[in-house]
């Protein structure tokens, strides 16, 4: 694991942890002192904390509380505004499957730690979510595994409803606690839980996933979408992938976008910008066709957009040129 102190966690995330803590009647500010975390910066929601401090004061608080289930209390006590922008995308998303490919996209606006941890594993009888703390650059506290899971449980019943079910889940870490620990833990997940299994994984129905959701608003997932494109484009300014796509996003409606006049929109040569997107594993042209397939979706299932306005709000000279590539993409007009 990387002990890099320059990663980093969302402080609407870390104020959850705040508030769990002071439910039990102990001091958060003091906690955070003993952690080196500025208590103050909580109420800034752009902010952001160390991630190895964050990692020490879910341990800290998990003794101090003397409760094995404290993620699951900290769970318990999620908003939307927990993950900003992130959450107000997630339930505005057409089905959990977009939500969950959401979360798993924009992991690391949550911790720059947990880029590329959530896995998704697909079939027709089974849909699994993993998170995959081996490619986490700092090992997580069992606490935030706890709350990480929760949270994305609670969340999925909020935005599916009372009918939301749970195959089965699995741990990698050891029961934390006695009967009252695995009584709490089944009554969040309602569904059996195995504990010192190979990963962390949640379980469920895979056209229960599918299904469309009543809380669906394709103009809000796209505005908050790009709250979050733009936060992360700020927050690393190495990212030139996400700079980019920044960029794309904001100039597409305006007509054609070219390599060069992006490249310039960053401050950088348009050689500049192929080298730095080949280190990424990525081209110009991969990467607007990418945002342009993202945006697609969002854009057709939003009633207020014609075929034509969507065409012209892709970059396309002419609908026809966006239909054939919506067919590319999806397989269907």
């Amino acid at each position: 694991m990387d002990s890099n102190p320059h990663y980093s966690a969302l402080s609407s995330w870390v104020l959850l942890i705040a508030k769990a803590i002071d439910s039990y009647g102990v001091d958060s500010v003091e906690l955070f002192t003993r952690c080196r975390l500025d208590h103050s910066r909580l109420r800034d929601p752009g902010a952001r904390f160390s991630y190895a401090g964050v990692t020490r004061l879910w341990e800290l608080a998990a003794q101090v509380t003397r409760d094995p289930g404290f993620g699951l209390t900290v769970a318990s006590l999620w908003h939307p505004t927990t993950l900003h922008a992130l959450g107000y995308s997630w339930f505005a998303s057409n089905s959990l499957q977009e939500a969950y490919e959401r979360l798993g996209r924009y992991a690391r606006f949550i911790s720059t730690a947990a880029n590329g941890a959530m896995q998704i594993e697909q079939s027709a009888d089974s849909y699994c979510l993993i998170l995959d703390t081996s490619r986490m650059k700092v090992r997580p506290a069992n606490a935030a595994i706890d709350a990480g899971l929760g949270m994305i449980l609670n969340m999925s019943r909020a935005a599916y409803g009372e009918h939301f079910r749970v195959l089965r889940v699995s741990l990698r870490h050891e029961a934390l606690g006695g009967e009252k620990y695995l009584e709490r833990f089944n009554d969040v997940i309602g569904a059996p839980v195995a504990f010192a299994q190979p990963e962390n994984a949640i379980w469920l129905d895979p056209k229960m996933v599918a299904e469309p959701l009543a809380t669906a608003n394709p103009e809000l997932a796209r505005v908050s979408d790009q709250v979050v494109t733009d936060y992360l484009a700020q927050l690393d300014r190495n990212d030139v992938t996400m700079r980019v796509k920044s960029k794309l996003i904001e100039r597409l409606p305006g007509g054609k976008v070219d390599e060069e006049g992006i490249a310039s929109s960053i401050n950088v040569s348009q050689r500049s910008l192929q080298r730095k997107l080949r280190k990424q594993g990525i081209s110009f042209s991969q990467l607007l066709e990418n945002t342009r397939r993202e945006l697609s979706l969002q854009y057709v299932r939003d009633p207020q957009y014609s075929l034509h306005e969507v065409s012209f709000l892709l970059g396309f000279a002419e609908p026809g040129n966006f239909s054939r590539a919506f067919k590319r993409w999806y397989g269907k007009s």
